[in-house]
């Protein structure tokens, strides 16, 4: 090994050496935002005491509230139960749906499918889609030789699809039959 290149490994290593010290040191000065998390998990002890601690009123404070010698102190009055209204339930299903073309990601809602994203397999590319109502929602993956259609309905409020596959050469006859193209002569 010559002069210059046992020169330049050393001028290389120690310029390594102080680059990760450099970035350890402002690590270290930023603190631990970058590297933890700012919500750590409450141990037994911490949930007990938290759940031992009454929860505070949120109505009007006993000052606002008019007041009458017969009755007894805010705290002694029983809090009434709370009351739930539901408007709309929503169920929503989340489901990855797979076919030789490549894969798609669906949801159902209210009875309704929608697209939440697709990814077509090596060597297809995407033709075609519809990603919510009105309408079937599909997608349509394509290739050299074939076309593969995704259609996606919602059962018991979970996604399913349909997969139908057509090839290339069989596409043109299959939607012009009528058609023919006669030789010159």
């Amino acid at each position: 090994m010559s002069k210059h290149s046992a020169l330049a490994a050393m001028v290389w290593s120690a310029a390594a050496v102080l680059g990760v010290g450099a970035g350890m040191a402002a690590i270290n000065v930023v603190g631990t935002g970058i590297t933890e998390r700012g919500v750590k998990p409450m141990t037994p002890d911490e949930v007990a005491a938290a759940l031992a601690v009454p929860p505070t009123p949120t109505g009007p404070s006993p000052a606002a509230q008019p007041s009458a010698s017969t009755s007894p102190p805010a705290r002694d009055k029983p809090r009434p139960a709370p009351t739930v209204t539901v408007t709309r339930q929503v169920t929503t299903a989340i489901t990855s749906l797979g076919s030789e073309a490549g894969d798609i990601v669906a949801r159902c809602d209210g009875g309704a499918a929608f697209l939440v994203s697709w990814t077509p397999a090596q060597n297809f590319s995407v033709g075609d889609s519809n990603r919510r109502p009105p309408g079937p929602v599909f997608v349509r993956f394509q290739s050299s030789s074939r076309f593969v259609t995704m259609t996606v309905t919602c059962r018991a409020d979970r996604p399913t699809a349909a997969v139908s596959v057509d090839r290339r050469d069989d596409d043109h006859h299959s939607r012009y039959p009528h058609r023919h193209f006669p030789g010159r002569g």
